[in-house]
């Protein structure tokens, strides 16, 4: 079996993390498969509700023991469809897909974690990772307001000492008042020119965010992973529903992660993506 084929699998958990937002656990259907290849942080996968329709979900934490997890906020047919099943209900899966974070060697970089709204969900599973691997980091969580801040009660966030955690939301209803951009630009300038040298940034979230935190690391030159999100109907370089001018890139297939380099590149990223039928629209 691939990752291309879809396989159902049981949900096995479902939390609600804040207002309308739910964390739905499963075990990977192929985990038992003879070449499984675990899940790396910044992957995804395809997710069938049957019935409905399939969509692309980051992966918000996984287990060495194959159950995964995808956080999922209710914002349309198929995603209101998923909140509203219930443990032991079937979904269908296939990945993981697409590309990763890249990890430095170096564990005495300066890494700071950068996640607006939903895209809190890749970098909870990419600071779990980091946390195993003995990493110390930041990270930046941005929200409109306290009840829109997701995983507030992790309990692993909230008792793990060697990383910093910065809520803020747009209304001060919780944390630093403003925005994750503004507290990542309040965060560099108290680092001397030696210190940016030694940054990596990992971001993921409205598309608009990123690239403000694309500019500011493109001024700096300092590394940049961002993970991208567009319309997906097929997960593996088919539709190109996800391609990206001018280069052409397939957010499915070439990423959905992309450095700062691959971003100069992109006359779209920060202004437009693609509707259901390829046409483009304004972000």
């Amino acid at each position: 079996m691939t990752k291309f084929s879809i396989q159902t699998t049981k949900i096995e958990k479902i939390e609600k993390e804040c207002e309308d937002v739910k964390t739905i656990t499963f075990k990977l259907p192929y985990f038992s498969e003879k070449n499984f290849i675990h899940p790396k942080p910044g992957q995804f996968l395809m997710i069938w509700v049957p019935g409905v329709d399939e969509i692309p979900m980051s992966i918000s934490n996984y287990e060495n023991n194959g159950l995964c997890s995808i956080t999922v906020k209710n914002v349309g047919e198929c995603t209101n469809a998923l909140h509203n099943l219930n443990i032991g209900d079937y979904i269908g899966v296939r990945g993981p897909l697409g590309n990763w974070f890249e990890i430095p060697a170096d564990k005495n970089k300066l890494i700071i974690l950068i996640a607006g709204g939903i895209g809190i969900a890749p970098i909870k599973f990419l600071s779990y990772y980091l946390l195993r691997e003995k990493y110390s980091f930041i990270i930046i969580e941005g929200a409109k307001n306290k009840n829109n801040i997701i995983f507030l009660n992790e309990n692993d966030f909230n008792m793990i000492q060697n990383f910093k955690l910065i809520y803020c939301t747009d209304d001060g209803s919780y944390g630093m008042k403003g925005t994750a951009v503004e507290q990542f630009q309040k965060e560099i300038n108290t680092y001397p020119k030696e210190k940016i040298k030694d940054l990596i940034v990992y971001t993921c979230g409205p598309e608009k965010m990123m690239y403000r935190i694309f500019k500011i690391c493109e001024e700096k030159n300092i590394p940049l992973n961002a993970s991208l999100e567009r319309i997906m109907r097929c997960g593996c370089g088919i539709c190109g529903l996800c391609a990206i001018d001018p280069t052409g890139v397939l957010v499915c297939k070439d990423g959905p992660i992309f450095t700062l380099d691959e971003l100069k590149r992109m006359g779209d990223f920060g202004f437009f993506s693609r509707d259901f039928t390829g046409k483009k629209e304004a972000l």
